[in-house]
C-alpha cells in the first residue's frame, strides 16, 4: 500500500477502502500539523485541528474534481478550518460573558458613531463597483484577486490552493491591480478613496516592487567600480514610483525572492525569515517611514504569540523580508511627495517588463555556474598537489600569527 501512487490512493479511498485513506492521512499528517501550527500557535490545538481537517477531508473525498491535486485540496481545507477557529476565538470577544467582564463598548478599539444613510449607500455602491469589477477579470486572474484581497491568504496559500507558482501568482496579482487601476479609477476619484492608511497618524501607501535595475557605479577618487541596485517601489494607482538604492547583497536578494529563485543554500534574508519562522513569529509588514538628508528609514513590523513589535530597518532588508514573507510594503505619503517620480499620462497605462529582475537573477546564475567551475577546478588542483595545498594552509596560518613574536 505504502508504494501506490497517491491517485490510485484517492481513487481507493473515494471507493470506501479506509486503510487507503490511512495511507493518505500517514503521509500528509505532519505536513497538516505543521500548517495548523503556523496559523494558530499552538501544537495541542493544531493537533485536534489537523485531525477534524483530515475527518472533513474524508466525508468530501466525492467533491475532489482531480487526484492529483489532493494535497492542495487537502492544505485549503486545513487553512479554512483554522480561520474558522480563529473567527470563533474573535467572535467570543464580543460575547456578552467578555462584554460584562469590566470592558465598556466604548472602549473597544472599533467602537464609533453608527455610519448614517448616506455613508452606508456610498460604501454599498462603491463595493458594487469593485465587484463587478473584479468579475470582468479573467476566471485565473479573479481567482487570485479574490484569494489574496478577501480571503487573506499569502501568495504561497495561494500557489498551494490554484496548484500553481508563487511567481506565476504574483503575476497573476500584478496584472490585476493594473487592469482593475484603470476600470476602477474613476469610481474611486469620485470617492476620494485614494489607496492610504494611517499607521500613527501618518498616511501610508501601499506599493509593490515594479523592478529592481543594476547600476555600474564609479568611484571618481579611486577609479573604482562597483555594481549597486535601484529598488523601483510602484503606488497601487501606477501613478509614482519611489526609487532607493541598495547595495549588492539586498538588490540580488530581492531579484531572487521575486523571481522565485531557489539558491542551493539560504540566503541571508531567507535565513532570516526561517528564523523568525523558527520563533513563532510572523512579519506583518514592511514601511518606509521617512528621508531624513537622502536617506530614507524603514520598519518591520513583527507579530509574535499576539504581540505585535517595530522594529527600526534598512529599507532594503525591510523590503527583502517582505518579499520572502509575501508582507505588504507601505511607504509614507509626505516621502512619496518628497521624492516619488510622477509617471507621464501616455505610460500608466503600461505594465513593468521587469527586465531588470530578469537580469539580475541570469547574472547570479551565471556568475554562480562560473564559481562552481572555478571551484572544481581548484579541488581537482589540490589533490592533485597535496605539498602546495600544505604551503598554502602555512601561509594562511603565518598570517593568523603574524607580528605576534
Amino acid at each position: 500500500m505504502d508504494d501506490k501512487p497517491e491517485t490510485e490512493l484517492v481513487e481507493s479511498a473515494r471507493s470506501g477502502d479506509k486503510a487507503a485513506f490511512g495511507n493518505l492521512v500517514d503521509r500528509y499528517q505532519g505536513v497538516v500539523q505543521r500548517v495548523a501550527a503556523g496559523m494558530v500557535g499552538d501544537r495541542d490545538l493544531a493537533r485536534d485541528l489537523a485531525q477534524e481537517a483530515m475527518l472533513q477531508a474524508y466525508l468530501s473525498l466525492d467533491r475532489l474534481r482531480d487526484a492529483d491535486r489532493f494535497g492542495s485540496w487537502l492544505y485549503g481545507i486545513v487553512l479554512n478550518v483554522c480561520r474558522s477557529h480563529l473567527r470563533d476565538q474573535k467572535a467570543s470577544f464580543l460575547s456578552l460573558e467578555a462584554m460584562f467582564g469590566g470592558l465598556s463598548y466604548a472602549a473597544l478599539p472599533f467602537a464609533g458613531p453608527e455610519p448614517g444613510p448616506d455613508e452606508v449607500a456610498e460604501a454599498g455602491e462603491l463595493h458594487r463597483a469593485v465587484l463587478e469589477s473584479v468579475n470582468s477579470l479573467s476566471p485565473k486572474t479573479r481567482a487570485a484577486t479574490l484569494l489574496f484581497y478577501y480571503e487573506q491568504l499569502s501568495h504561497r496559500e495561494i500557489a498551494a490552493l490554484l496548484n500553481v507558482s508563487i511567481v506565476a501568482v504574483k503575476g497573476r496579482l500584478h496584472k490585476a491591480r493594473f487592469q482593475l487601476r484603470d476600470r476602477l479609477r474613476a469610481v474611486f476619484e469620485e470617492a476620494d478613496a485614494r489607496p492610504v492608511k494611517s499607521i500613527g497618524g501618518k498616511a501610508m501607501v501601499k506599493v509593490t516592487i515594479a523592478d529592481v535595475v543594476a547600476s555600474e557605479q564609479k568611484n571618481e577618487d579611486t577609479g573604482r567600480s562597483r555594481t549597486m541596485y535601484v529598488v523601483m517601489l510602484l503606488d497601487e494607482e501606477g501613478r509614482r514610483v519611489l526609487s532607493i538604492w541598495v547595495g549588492a547583497a539586498e538588490g540580488p536578494a530581492i531579484a531572487m525572492g521575486l523571481r522565485d529563485f531557489q539558491a542551493p543554500r539560504p540566503l541571508t534574508h531567507k535565513f532570516m525569515v526561517d528564523l523568525l519562522q523558527a520563533l513563532g513569529a510572523d512579519m506583518v509588514e514592511a514601511r518606509v517611514e521617512s528621508l531624513k538628508e537622502d536617506t530614507f528609514y524603514g520598519i518591520v513590523k513583527l507579530r509574535r504569540a499576539g504581540t505585535e513589535r517595530e522594529v527600526d530597518s534598512r529599507p532594503s532588508d525591510a523590503l527583502a523580508l517582505a518579499v520572502y514573507t509575501g508582507s505588504p510594503i507601505y511607504v509614507a505619503e509626505e516621502v512619496l511627495e518628497k521624492a516619488g517620480i510622477t509617471i507621464p499620462e501616455g505610460q500608466t497605462a503600461n505594465e513593468p517588463t521587469g527586465k531588470g529582475l530578469d537580469d539580475i537573477v541570469r547574472d547570479f546564475e551565471e556568475s554562480s555556474q562560473r564559481s562552481m567551475e572555478r571551484w572544481r577546478k581548484e579541488s581537482e588542483e589540490r589533490e592533485k598537489s597535496p605539498a602546495k595545498q600544505r604551503e598554502r594552509d602555512e601561509r594562511l596560518v603565518a598570517l593568523l600569527y603574524e607580528g605576534t613574536e
